[in-house]
């Protein structure tokens, strides 16, 4: 395990609400959660047996990764949602880790076929998607009711955390966690776990074909008119709108973070503009793959 993996649980589980943890791309999100379930089911909980280890929101991919980094250690059931309800009784009443989707999860509390005392501690592994009205915040509801349940939120989509009005507030206010843990790469801890053995990186480049240099350049002096007439709005920050990062994913979103108190007071040809940008940058990342 490696230091800074150490620190971030210790960090986690110091609040007995929980917390909600911003990792940078690229992070080891998978090896970060098989270290708390490891964590948590070695040491004694509150909830008679211990109590189950629910798991939302974690892709195939990741679920993998996570069986892979705990090896023979812990065991993770998958519930699937048809699965029948005697079985995924069954399994919460055996006290195991368990991968559920939110659906399944939801209906099974709402009928107390799992009772929150039952719980030992709720895992959510993509918290960028939750929001006030989503399956994850219900759940989360629906657990701290009647008693004093820990909920770790991971996200390693940072630039998700930004996009919109007191994002991070509102998705911590939602899962009802009060401490909010940020590990980019620069991190001390990170940074050295990360220099001790960095990649090779080789660099390869395929030069553009003459018509494709000649669609970037169009695209491009579409893009510096669109900027143009977005400058004489005078609702945005001017330095921030330059053609060159208009070639990047977080364009859009420096736009609309800009925009999105006032977005209600735009007019419709503003609005337009915006969304003929995204258009355009996505049209110069397509001319590219």
């Amino acid at each position: 395990m490696l230091a800074f993996e150490e620190q971030v649980v210790a960090d986690l589980v110091e609040d007995p609400n929980g917390g909600l943890v911003v990792l940078s791309s690229g992070l080891p999100l998978a090896s970060l959660a098989a270290t708390l379930l490891l964590y948590l089911h070695q040491t004694p909980g509150d909830a008679a047996g211990g109590g189950c280890l629910l798991v939302l929101s974690a892709s195939d991919p990741l679920k993998a990764r996570i069986r892979r980094r705990l090896q023979e250690k812990l065991q993770v059931h998958d519930v699937p949602p048809d699965l029948p309800a005697q079985q995924r009784a069954s399994l919460y009443a055996s006290g195991a880790a368990l991968f559920l989707s939110p659906r399944a999860l939801a209906a099974d509390l709402l009928t107390s076929r799992l009772l929150p005392s039952r719980v030992r501690a709720l895992l959510l592994l993509s918290a960028h998607r939750s929001t006030d009205t989503s399956s994850d915040a219900f759940i989360a509801r629906l657990l701290r009711q009647r008693t004093l349940l820990p909920v770790y939120a991971f996200s390693d989509c940072p630039h998700a955390m930004v996009a919109g009005f007191s994002k991070a507030e509102r998705t911590m206010k939602s899962l009802y966690v009060r401490r909010l843990h940020l590990w980019p790469r620069f991190h001390v801890l990170a940074a050295a776990d990360l220099e001790r053995a960095p990649p090779d990186v080789v660099d390869v480049r395929v030069p553009m074909t003459p018509p494709m240099r000649g669609i970037q350049a169009a695209v491009l002096a579409t893009m510096d008119a669109c900027l143009k007439e977005l400058r004489r709005t005078n609702k945005v920050d001017v330095e921030d709108l330059t053609v060159d990062k208009g070639l990047f994913k977080s364009f859009d979103e420096i736009v609309r973070r800009q925009l999105d108190p006032i977005w209600h007071t735009l007019g419709k040809k503003t609005k337009q503009l915006v969304a003929d940008l995204r258009t355009l940058r996505k049209l110069l990342d397509y001319l590219v793959r």
